[in-house]
């Protein structure tokens, strides 16, 4: 298992914003953000599975797993991560698939501060 931890910055967000393109009103404007039901700006959830993602890297660098992402075949966003929100990722590998070519599954989970389950993930790595 690997845990990784981010405090979600205003930086965070606007540079991902800029990098995506995706200036929606709900991640950059407070005003418009207020008024919403979430009542404040919150992080993209493609953000959050970066974090979810870099867990995954961190996990295959330290058990020298020689392989790479073949995609997610869940991702759930439960709760809004508001900015100044820290995200702790979990990632565990839960079974294999070696009739696949030798792919395995992993689970993802993100929670707040709070402890608020805030994102869950099935991530299928394929091993080379």
């Amino acid at each position: 298992m690997v845990r990784l931890a981010k405090t979600v910055t205003e930086f965070d967000v606007y540079g991902f914003a800029g990098i995506t393109g995706d200036f929606y009103p709900l991640h950059i404007d407070a005003e418009y953000a207020q008024e919403h039901p979430a009542g404040a700006r919150v992080a993209h959830g493609v953000l959050i599975l970066g974090l979810m993602s870099a867990a995954a890297g961190q996990w295959m660098t330290r058990k020298e797993v020689d392989g790479y992402s073949y995609g997610y075949d869940t991702v759930r966003f439960i709760k809004p991560v508001y900015l100044g929100d820290t995200v702790s990722v979990t990632f565990t590998v839960k079974g294999e698939r070696p009739e696949e070519g030798g792919k395995i599954l992993c689970a993802v989970d993100a929670h707040n501060q709070h402890g608020e389950l805030v994102a869950v993930a099935t991530h299928v790595i394929w091993l080379n």
